[in-house]
């Protein structure tokens, strides 16, 4: 088991994407969002946020071993792929 990416704990991985998660609260393509509604206005809204959230949970996981160690964090930094896809189409596909 492995407690660092590129030399880096994961703990310090963990906070920077929970810093990243507030920048992307706040920080979001509102300009795409005018005139959606519904869950490709929530998508466009919250999945980026949600992604690095995600990352930060993965990192936390794999850092302190908890809930199932390395096999939980590789499934939930999956789970913030699959987000990010979804978050990617629909920007890309909003007008």
């Amino acid at each position: 088991m492995t407690t660092t990416f590129l030399g880096i704990p994961f703990l310090i991985w963990g906070l920077l994407c929970l810093v990243l998660t507030v920048i992307w609260v706040f920080v979001w393509p509102s300009g795409k969002a005018i005139g959606t509604d519904g869950l490709r206005a929530i998508i466009l809204r919250w999945f980026h946020a949600l992604v690095w959230l995600l990352l930060a949970a993965s990192a936390f996981i794999a850092g302190f071993n908890v809930l199932g160690g390395e096999s939980t964090a590789r499934f939930v930094a999956f789970l913030s792929l699959i987000t990010y896809l979804i978050f990617m189409f629909t920007l890309v596909t909003s007008k």
